[in-house]
């Protein structure tokens, strides 16, 4: 036997004690949780919610959580934390097999006096955290308000556990609440882990499944209840959907939404934007362009607007205070929303929500809002037309649209743009071409400008505060920062002032029910 000398034996001592007080700690907080729910255990929607308006709540939250997820015909369900069978029952409905799983015995009993006569569902009296499953058994993985509960070890491990379960293109659909609690039942012990939407994303999207090829969950959307907003003025009741997916290769990150919050949208880089236009704002002309391009939407108090690529969230703020509508900002970058989702909380009473999500695949129900106001996003989108798509199926009959964006001009690419393309995975669009597309997805009274002139009047300004903030000793950033954010505004300013670049403002209406009547007739 190998000798082992007194340093190494205590670094083992030492290590061993660590596993064992982390193995402890564990223990400690299993069995904290085990009693918690032992002492709110009966089986009812009032002690499943928390919360002596469980009814109200669950007529509105209910059906809507239910839009979040896919088609079930035909899948195979794994219901992790069940409870009294809440959603049990639409599943063992509409999907081919559920595995309903809790390790409260009394609610388990509750959801199989509502459910076993489906016969599609398998019960298991289970903690979640000890199953086990064959690879590729499920199609879909589906919780509401389990992870809060667990500790983070044991949420990673369930987590990399759901990845190996679910099929290729599977769904993992979870629900959380963040941040803080919303029932306005309070237990004596709470032992819940109240997270904020972005560590859930970072423990997701850090799960890999070492097959050929590789395959991690990409975020399709990370979003608030609007139920509990509505009823409770509450935003932290965050549901997130994930797929299953071959890692792909976005200059050497998992997915776009990685590439982007480890590069363009990285915190320093935020910080970067926000020092030149303003804190909240990452796009040309911070809040004075902003006040003048929402003035052509004519927007009122009682309408609903879609802030596709929010940033994080100035400009939703804004308008917010501006014109009182309710708003519901989207974009592809959990940092931004990370960053919009905190500043929300110093905006109470006005109606904003934000959401992470891409654009080609997020869902919202038809005719939702009453305009659409996106700045200098789409040019990050290839399928440009999924997306306008989706944009003419989500605006209300007559409704507005404003798209700010980037286009190709008719002046040779130079190396220097093809660099700056690549590295930013950006896909530019002749102008001619893009207002096209958008008069081909169904929008009438198509208006495309150029004004490339606008935007170099803003961008030598923000270039003259860039040079300032150099001298600045206060500076969140380093000085090789500040020279990099100089540089950076001078290719912006020289792509667009050689023609190479354009920046466009494109406006359209989503033709009104009586077009769509006087083209039926004409056919």
């Amino acid at each position: 036997m190998p000798e082992v000398d007194e340093c190494q034996r205590l670094n083992i001592d030492d290590e061993t004690a660590k596993e064992r007080r982390s193995s402890s700690s564990a223990s400690e907080g299993r069995a904290t949780m085990v009693t918690y729910w032992k002492r709110n255990s009966n089986p009812n929607l009032e002690s499943m919610m928390l919360d002596t308006n469980a009814d109200k709540i669950n007529r509105y939250e209910y059906p809507e959580i239910l839009e979040c997820l896919p088609d079930l015909d035909g899948k195979r369900v794994l219901e992790l934390g069940a409870g009294i069978g809440r959603f049990t029952k639409k599943f063992a409905q509409l999907a081919k097999s559920v595995v309903a799983v809790d390790f409260m015995e009394s609610f388990l009993e509750k959801n199989k006096e509502e459910n076993s006569h489906y016969g599609t569902v398998e019960f298991l009296h289970q903690d979640a955290t000890l199953l086990n499953f064959e690879p590729n058994s499920f199609d879909i993985v589906f919780s509401n308000w389990l992870f809060m509960y667990l500790s983070d070890q044991e949420t990673e491990q369930l987590l990399q556990k759901s990845l190996t379960w679910l099929k290729s293109d599977g769904t993992l659909f979870f629900r959380e609440s963040c941040f803080h609690s919303s029932g306005n039942i309070k237990p004596d012990e709470n032992p819940t882990h109240y997270r904020s939407p972005r560590q859930y994303i970072d423990m997701c999207q850090s799960r890999i499944l070492n097959t050929t090829p590789e395959q991690v969950f990409e975020l399709v959307f990370a979003k608030a209840l609007e139920s509990y907003y509505e009823i409770k003025q509450n935003n932290n009741q965050v549901c997130f959907l994930f797929n299953k997916t071959n890692l792909q290769n976005h200059n050497g990150y998992k997915t776009l939404q990685d590439f982007l919050d480890h590069s363009e949208y990285a915190e320093k880089s935020i910080q970067k934007y926000e020092s030149v236009r303003g804190l909240g704002f990452v796009t040309i002309g911070g809040s004075i362009l902003t006040h003048e391009l929402v003035k052509r939407l004519d927007l009122t108090k009682s309408q609903r607007l879609l802030n596709f690529g929010c940033a994080t969230g100035g400009s939703s703020f804004q308008i917010a205070q501006e014109y009182g509508c309710e708003i519901i900002g989207v974009d592809i970058s959990a940092n931004m929303i990370g960053m919009a989702w905190d500043r929300a909380l110093s905006y109470k009473g006005y109606k904003i929500r934000f959401e992470i999500g891409e654009g080609t695949k997020m869902r919202f129900s038809p005719s939702k809002f009453d305009a659409i106001y996106s700045r200098d996003v789409i040019f990050h989108v290839s399928d440009k037309t999924t997306l306008l798509n989706n944009f003419y199926t989500w605006l209300k009959s007559d409704g507005r649209l404003l798209i700010t964006d980037f286009c190709c001009g008719n002046t040779p690419f130079s190396q220097d743009l093809i660099d700056y393309a690549r590295s930013g995975i950006y896909t530019l669009t002749p102008i001619q071409e893009y207002a096209d597309l958008i008069e081909k997805c169904g929008f009438v009274q198509v208006r495309a400008e150029d004004c490339s002139d606008l935007y170099q009047q803003y961008c030598l300004n923000e270039i003259e505060i860039a040079e300032k903030n150099r001298a600045n000793p206060d500076s969140k950033l380093s000085r090789q920062e500040l020279d990099a954010c100089v540089r950076q505004w001078k290719l912006k300013y020289s792509l667009t002032n050689s023609g190479q670049r354009r920046w466009c403002i494109f406006e359209a209406r989503k033709r009104t029910s009586s077009c769509r009547e006087d083209d039926i007739n004409e056919q």
